[in-house]
């Protein structure tokens, strides 16, 4: 009976350990399975939070370049050269050429516009002197007087002209400042723009007294611009900036399509403005969405 008594009790004892065993490695797994789990989620969290923060990131890094201003100034026009054709209602067509002076005018408007710092060049060696490009994109509005004479061969007397010149340009800029690690970054630029142009009440004497135009009306017209800038920037603020500069302008031929005096006998006069130029002086107040 002994031997058989020990072999259940060695029975027993087998399955005991067995099932401590069991219960041991299940224990074992279901932490694991639960540590990987944890483990899986905590990288999901992270990953999360690289992304949102990688997307602040990439919302920061892209404004912080940005900048706006408004501007004002006052420009001096250069003598141009015009020419003009006169058309009768018997079909006879008088040409005229002369030359037209503009007064000092006024203009202004506002720009927005995003530096390149990617871009940016180093100038020394120390990296404190930096040319970092730009570009913007500007909105003009101007105003300006012209009068001038013109000679069409038939008298020994010219026809007189005046008018009131308004301008509204849109146009892109780009250019490099010099930053430094002083208040004062100078720059340059160049922009291409459209300018539109209208005459307001424009008149023609002729070398009789007669007017050849009709009265209150307005003339349009479309033609390419470019300007080129340089000036200082000083830091007045963080965020905030002072502009000072000058620039010239120029502006292609334009052609004015104008009502006769029907008195007058004059069915139509077309106007052409050769190339135009002025030099312009002008400041400006910027915003910088960096400090």
């Amino acid at each position: 009976m002994k031997p058989i008594c020990d072999f259940r009790k060695s029975h027993v004892l087998g399955l005991r350990n067995s099932f401590l065993i069991l219960v041991l490695f299940l224990g074992f797994w279901n932490f694991f399975v639960h540590a990987q789990a944890g483990i899986k989620d905590l990288s999901e969290i992270e990953a999360s939070k690289d992304l949102v923060l990688k997307e602040e990131n990439l919302k920061q890094d892209w404004t912080k370049d940005l900048f706006l201003g408004v501007f004002s100034g006052g420009f001096w026009p250069s003598v141009s050269r015009t020419s003009s054709t006169t058309f009768y209602p018997s079909g006879r067509e008088v040409h005229s050429q002369g030359y037209s002076q503009s007064h000092s005018g006024y203009f202004g408007g506002l720009y927005v516009g995003y530096d390149l710092k990617e871009a940016a060049l180093a100038l020394c060696a120390d990296k404190k002197w930096k040319m970092i490009p730009f570009v913007a994109c500007i909105f003009n509005y101007g105003q300006i007087s012209s009068s001038g004479f013109s000679y069409d061969g038939l008298s020994p007397y010219p026809s007189f002209s005046n008018a009131s010149s308004q301008s509204f340009i849109p146009e892109i800029a780009a250019g490099v400042n010099f930053s430094n690690t002083t208040r004062f970054v100078p720059f340059v630029g160049i922009t291409l723009g459209a300018a539109l142009n209208w005459l307001t009440d424009p008149a023609v004497i002729s070398p009789q007294g007669e007017s050849l135009l009709a009265p209150n009306q307005t003339a349009f017209a479309l033609a390419w611009t470019s300007k080129l800038i340089a000036g200082m920037a000083f830091r007045l603020a963080p965020h905030w900036d002072l502009l000072i500069a000058y620039t010239t302008r120029f502006i292609s031929p334009q052609d004015f399509n104008l009502k006769g005096e029907t008195p007058g006998g004059v069915s139509s006069v077309v106007a052409h403005l050769g190339w135009y130029q002025d030099f312009e002086g002008w400041g400006a107040i910027q915003y910088n969405f960096w400090p």
